[in-house]
């Protein structure tokens, strides 16, 4: 059995996220010398009104006041939403529930830094993980804001919906196969052994938001039927939550929560309430940083000229996003379902220039298309070991671009390239409009075609996620090429076998690849979907083997182009509050301004 918080791996995966600090520092983080988070051992005192809001606070209706260490304050920390306020609806089902509010309203089951994926509670205190069950711990000291008490039972509810409603946790879970134990532990059976990274971010997006008073009749009807009609229609107006800030009000242009006494971390927060103002647009959220009309940003790209026109009392803290922007091929196009056309385009393309060119300070260029994140701090090697050499890094080569469209049939005319039917070799490249970066990035991608002799053009769309996910209205496009998650079995399930793979990509369930490091030796079949579920289940050297075998695959089939890889930008401000810097851990789980307060790290200067 595993145990989520000690042991080798910890200390491994730590040594990465100092990696990741060293590459950062190197592309510009470092920045202001850091006040330490000065929240000691908070001791309840004093009990208080609750103010002016019209809020509770919940619980027995008092607030912690001051202590020696962190002095109660009746300061508000602003933030943008780019949801309509009064438009949110609490349903995690439906189409209106705000993410980002959601941080601070539910607690999650756990939390994770995505540069070490480390993961550290939430509502589940500790975690022991078989090769046939689960046993799942939940912290003692929480409570809904009704006043109910959390139990395994909450927990074992929550698990199960999402199961019957087809979370990645239902690949390893079958619902019926998840039970209370006691009041504070549930267990759940295993289809099949599974890492511990891939079982706990399954986990990783769920938080705590389903009462069962207001969301049992559908669990019942999963259970009777296998469908719960009107579960995505469900509105909830006024949440019932479990994280350390209570729902006030939503307006037209405001949201407004108060501190939660009840919560177990409540003592570590010393400031009374959150607002979200609405903000769409990042000028607008630029503006409103510069003017100081924010305390922090959860997360806004920032050309390095804005950034600049903020005050010293401004700190940057950059995440890393294991994320970041590919060329995606539609794989029913009789031009770009061929392996020859797709390694042309990755051999043109500069990834280099197209980094520099998106915003260099907050990118990086692939630096070996394999489906591996971790370009910023090189962890990728880490998998590929020894086998590194033998993958092309598909540095910038025209003259091997040209060999490969030959052998596939195409000739030059006139300076294009056309196909043996005489059909031009052309395409609109289509990326998601107001995304600036991917603009600036997309033009020096259809440049560098161009100056090819392939016909491509900027399509900047804002029917974009529609045509990409609806109607399939593309040839090729720009999309993020990892899953957002270090570990490799997940970008490498996202390009090879996952729901995009599938239905958007079009890309062939099998292919043949010759073996790794031996491109002209006897090629076997790959099949996507028992390889990447053997994959989810190894460990050790025997995950990093098969991930090899699998990243090679993607390295000469290239499902997608990766390109390059970014960080996001989080935002707090520190004339007024207390906060950490970027070497502190805890400052790059999602996301700074709702995890640290948490921790006694994001704290209000007395007034």
């Amino acid at each position: 059995m595993s145990d989520g918080h000690t042991g080798e791996s910890g200390r491994r995966l730590r040594e990465t996220r100092r990696r990741f600090l060293r590459a950062a520092g190197a592309v510009g983080v470092g920045g202001a010398a850091g006040l330490a988070g000065c929240a000691g051992s908070n001791v309840e005192s004093t009990p208080e009104s609750t103010g002016d809001t019209g809020g509770d606070t919940g619980g027995d209706g008092t607030e912690s006041s001051e202590t020696e260490s962190t002095p109660m304050t009746d300061q508000t920390f602003v933030t943008p939403t780019t949801d309509v306020p009064k438009d949110m609806q609490f349903n995690p089902y439906g189409q209106q529930y705000p993410e980002r509010v959601a941080f601070a309203l539910f607690e999650n089951l756990l939390y994770v830094n995505e540069a070490t994926s480390q993961f550290m509670p939430g509502v589940l205190e500790s975690w022991d993980i078989g090769d046939d069950a689960v046993t799942l711990s939940v912290r003692d000291g929480y409570t809904w804001h009704s006043g109910d008490a959390v139990t395994a039972e909450d927990v074992a509810f929550k698990l199960e919906l999402e199961i019957h409603d087809g979370a990645a946790l239902s690949n390893i879970v079958a619902a019926e196969d998840v039970s209370v134990v006691d009041e504070s532990t549930v267990e759940l059976g295993l289809k099949r052994s599974v890492a511990d990274e891939v079982f706990l971010y399954s986990l990783k997006p769920i938080a705590l938001d389903t009462p069962r008073d207001t969301f049992g009749e559908f669990l019942e009807a999963y259970r009777d039927d296998g469908e719960a009609p009107g579960l995505t229609e469900l509105t909830i107006d006024e949440p019932n939550g479990t994280g350390p800030f209570r729902y006030v009000h939503a307006r037209n242009q405001e949201m407004v929560a108060d501190r939660f006494a009840d919560h177990p971390d409540a003592d570590q927060i010393n400031f009374k309430r959150f607002r979200w103002d609405y903000l769409q647009s990042n000028q607008k959220q630029w503006q409103a940083l510069r003017t100081d009309s924010v305390d922090g940003i959860d997360n806004v790209f920032t050309p390095t000229n804005i950034a600049e026109s903020y005050g010293d009392h401004v700190r940057e803290i950059q995440m890393p996003a294991n994320w970041g922007m590919g060329v995606m091929f539609n794989h029913e196009h009789k031009h770009y379902g061929q392996q020859n056309v797709k390694r042309a385009i990755q051999y043109v393309i500069d990834r280099e220039k197209l980094a520099q060119t998106a915003g260099g300070k907050m990118h990086v260029p692939v630096e070996v298309p394999s489906g591996l994140p971790g370009n910023f701090d090189g962890s990728y090697k880490d998998w590929l070991g020894d086998s590194l050499s033998d993958f092309d890094p598909y540095e910038p080569s025209t003259d091997k671009a040209a060999r490969l469209l030959r052998e596939a049939g195409f000739s030059k005319q006139d300076g294009t390239w056309v196909d043996a039917d005489g059909e031009t070799l052309s395409f609109p490249y289509k990326i998601p409009a107001g995304w600036n970066d991917w603009t600036a990035g997309g033009q020096s991608i259809v440049q560098d075609l161009n100056d090819f002799g392939i016909e491509a053009s900027l399509n900047p769309s804002q029917s974009y996620w529609g045509d990409i996910y609806g109607n399939q209205d593309y040839v090729v496009a720009g999309l993020g090429w990892p899953d957002g998650k270090l570990y490799p079995y997940f970008s490498l399930n996202k390009l090879l076998n996952g729901f995009r793979s599938r239905t958007i990509l079009k890309f062939p369930r099998e292919v043949e690849v010759a073996p790794l490091g031996e491109p002209n030796g006897e090629k076997r079949t790959v099949e996507f979907e028992s390889e990447l579920e053997e994959l989810a289940g190894l460990t050790g050297e025997a995950a990093k083997k098969k991930t090899q075998e699998l990243a090679w695959v993607v390295n000469r089939h290239l499902p997608m182009a990766p390109l390059m890889e970014k960080l996001d930008q989080a935002w707090l401000t520190t004339d007024d509050w207390n906060t950490v810097t970027q070497d502190d851990e805890d400052a790059i789980v999602d996301w700074p301004q709702y995890y640290l307060p948490r921790e006694g790290k994001l704290t209000a200067k007395p007034e």
